[in-house]
This record gives structure tokens, C-alpha cells and sequence, in this order.
């Protein structure tokens, strides 16, 4: 595989994310892991470039998002202690 621009990069982001929501993230690891295992390491760095501008857009489209599930489970436990 030639190397591709951050251009190319970037649009298999938009790609992967319309292709499949919420799961791209899922799906381009189980590409990655894929073509890991068939020793097709230079692709694999594509989509590891590729998973890493979707995590960073994730990060930026969502700040917070990581805490949010424990807030909502601190509130729920809370609601039961009531």
C-alpha cells in the first residue's frame, strides 16, 4: 500500500464513522487486529492511523464522555440509597 495523505486519512474517518456509527471504532480494530494477523503490516498501520484520528475526533466531538457512564451510575446508586 502507498502511503496516503492525511487527506486520505481523514476521509476514511468520515467513511468509517458513516459506515458504521457507533461501532467504527470496534470495526477498524477488527480490521487492524485482522490484517495484524495476516502480516499485512504496512495496511495496518493505515487503519491504526485511521482508528487513531476517529478516537481524537470521538474525544473532541464528546468531551467527557469517558466520566459520563460513572456520573450516571454514581446518580443511579444514589437514587437507590434515597
Amino acid at each position: 500500500m502507498k502511503s496516503l495523505s492525511e487527506k486520505d486519512i481523514w476521509a476514511e474517518v468520515r467513511a468509517a464513522e458513516r459506515r458504521h456509527g457507533d461501532r467504527a471504532e470496534a470495526e477498524l480494530a477488527r480490521r487492524i487486529h485482522a490484517l495484524t494477523a495476516a502480516e499485512q503490516f504496512e495496511e495496518a498501520s493505515f487503519w491504526s492511523a485511521v482508528a487513531a484520528r476517529l478516537k481524537h475526533l470521538h474525544d473532541i466531538k464528546l468531551p467527557g464522555s469517558a466520566v459520563l457512564p460513572k456520573l450516571m451510575l454514581e446518580e443511579i446508586d444514589g437514587d437507590r440509597s434515597s
